[in-house]
């Protein structure tokens, strides 16, 4: 591959009638091996590649993981310590404020683990090859829409196995939809949908939630996931659309074009 040598090809016997003069390799021969050479030094270098990027999609994922992690669960264990203190300095002098406290103790608990369960559902194994995306959904839904107190549904119908590549995306780009409607829009309802169009496939993402202006989104810096969104869209030739107003909910859709 260019100037590295990845490997080398050893061969012993020709099997082959012998004439007269003997049965050698000829310039033809090794025409042949060396376009074989070529074709598995392109297949060596493909893998080589695959895994590399496939290595910093996992760390892309632990680094946003470990932010998510430390911004609300952290958060919320030291509010959580916070008020425990101060249910403490209260118990002798104002019983009551100090019940009140200690509920909002285990409010704040109850959410710290909410946080925990819902990142644990994003740290398991996708098992797309196993299950495809349609059953990957629909199961991490289901841990959502229980860890939760907005509502969460899913709906999915007719869609055929995609190329895997197009798959993964699709499923991380729901993730990203659903961690900005569950955390950030105080939305009751969550609506994802995934249905067939042409050869590929359409992802819908719908919440009641607050919404926002997408215009003041990237003036403040501020993002939302939705940058990382559309690389994974476009990564995979698909396309990717935001529709979002204060007070109106936001709709995330994502259009892939198939196998």
């Amino acid at each position: 591959d260019g100037d590295e040598v990845m490997g080398a090809l050893f061969l012993a016997n020709k099997n082959c009638p012998k004439p007269e003069g003997g049965c050698g390799f000829t310039t033809d021969d090794e025409e042949l091996l060396g376009i074989l050479a070529q074709h598995a030094a392109i297949a060596l270098t493909n893998a080589r590649l695959y895994e590399r990027s496939r290595e910093l999609t996992i760390a892309e994922e632990r680094s946003r993981l470990a932010h998510e992690l430390h911004d609300a669960v952290s958060q919320k264990l030291f509010s959580l310590r916070l008020t425990a203190q101060a249910a403490a300095a209260l118990v002798d002098r104002d019983p009551a404020r100090a019940k009140g406290e200690l509920q909002q103790v285990a409010a704040l608990a109850a959410e710290a683990a909410d946080e925990l369960r819902a990142a644990v559902v994003e740290l398991r194994p996708a098992a797309l090859d196993e299950d495809g995306l349609l059953a990957t959904l629909r199961t991490q839904i289901q841990v959502l829409d229980r860890a939760h107190s907005a509502r969460v549904t899913f709906a999915g119908h007719g869609v055929k196995a995609l190329p895997a590549a197009q798959e993964e995306a699709m499923l991380r780009v729901a993730q990203e939809a659903l961690h900005n409607a569950l955390r950030h829009s105080g939305a009751e309802h969550v609506d994802v949908a995934l249905s067939r169009r042409g050869t590929g496939a359409v992802l819908r993402v719908t919440d009641d939630g607050g919404g926002f202006d997408p215009r003041t989104v990237r003036r403040a810096g501020r993002h939302l996931g939705l940058v990382s969104m559309r690389d994974r869209a476009n990564g995979v030739g698909g396309r990717l659309t935001v529709r979002s107003a204060p007070g109106k909910g936001t709709t995330i859709e994502m259009e892939v074009p198939g196998g």
